[in-house]
């Protein structure tokens, strides 16, 4: 594909930002925000998605059984861009990067129960060649994540009519899912926007049991949807990790403070030898160094023993990505079976 860096002008980012607000906003909703025709909206909106400089995709519905991890992936030489397209594959592997660093590849897993997760982790990965180590970290708890990252494109006002599109009271009781509710989530994966029509052709029931259901999932966070732009075009390129260790006793508040942070995408604590993992976007390499010192300063109880900086991301949430970051295609995020 070819590069289309300079593609992106003032109301395209604003746009974005107003999708990552209210992923499902109706076009006369966005363009009145924008100030545009409803029409040029989603005209704008088809043309970056077309290109794959922009898209809306959403994670597997969120279950009481749910079981995640991070896993990192020490390759033979030369073997880490293999190895990473090969597991872009599986369902299960929500976001996979090759990094420099202390791991040649590290790899989001999301699965929907203990069983899915142990079966993946340690069937699917003794049939991957090239491994030469695999550490895995299972998730505890994200007290961010990626779909609450924002471009910071709009003014206060417009944030603020955006996110009253957007509000919506769950009774917070994640319920169990049903083969319907899976269908609608696997859809919106792939298209965030796919009509309520398409959702209930796909789920073989009714425009109104896909509305309703589609409501309380939303409303519950059972499903999250996030419109992700192509990084590079962002104004954060640089994409790092940080791994650290902070004591039990000040976890909960550092966490909650990390997660403060405008450049911190997701904060993640886990069970092993690091109990929090950050993801961040930065505008440059050397904000990797300033900002650990920010945080060093900032965060006494926080101790980061290591960091990677993403040289090649190769999937994002379900979404294939080329050597340029934009989306080429989806995989399927129906994570219910190993492949």
């Amino acid at each position: 594909m070819q590069d289309q860096a300079t593609a992106l002008d003032e109301l395209d980012l604003q746009l974005v930002n107003a999708l990552q607000i209210a992923p499902r906003a109706a076009w006369a909703q966005v363009g009145a925000v924008l100030g545009i025709d409803p029409v040029t909206a989603a005209r704008r909106w088809a043309r970056l998605e077309r290109s794959g400089l922009a898209w809306i995709s959403g994670y597997p519905p969120i279950s009481p059984t749910q079981a995640n991890a991070f896993v990192e992936i020490e390759c033979e030489p030369g073997r880490g861009l293999t190895v990473a397209r090969e597991l872009a594959t599986d369902p299960q592997a929500m976001t996979v990067d090759v990094t420099a660093g202390g791991r040649d590849v590290l790899v989001t897993v999301n699965t929907p129960s203990p069983e899915v997760l142990s079966g993946y982790l340690l069937d699917r990965m003794t049939r991957v060649e090239h491994l030469r180590q695999v550490r895995s970290h299972l998730v505890v708890r994200a007290y961010t994540e990626a779909s609450r990252w924002r471009l910071r494109a709009l003014d206060h006002d417009q944030v603020a009519r955006m996110r009253r599109e957007a509000d919506e009271a769950g009774d917070r009781a994640p319920g169990p899912l049903s083969d319907a509710d899976w269908t609608i989530a696997v859809a919106l994966a792939a298209d965030g926007r796919t009509s309520v029509g398409a959702l209930a052709e796909a789920a073989a029931t009714s425009t109104s049991t896909v509305r309703r259901r589609l409501a309380r999932l939303i409303a519950n966070q059972q499903l999250r949807l996030r419109c992700e732009l192509a990084r590079k075009l962002s104004g954060w390129p640089v994409y790092a990790w940080f791994f650290a260790r902070v004591s039990p006793a000040h976890l909960e508040e550092t966490a909650r403070a990390l997660a403060r942070i405008p450049e911190v995408r997701a904060v993640t604590s886990t069970a092993g030898p690091y109990n929090l993992i950050i993801a961040v976007w930065l505008r440059s390499l050397i904000d990797v160094q300033e900002l650990e010192t920010h945080m060093a300063r900032r965060l006494p109880h926080l101790d980061i023993v290591d960091r990677s900086i993403v040289v090649r991301p190769v999937k994002l949430v379900g979404r294939l990505l080329d050597e340029h970051g934009y989306a080429t295609g989806t995989v399927s995020l129906d994570t219910r079976r190993c492949p």
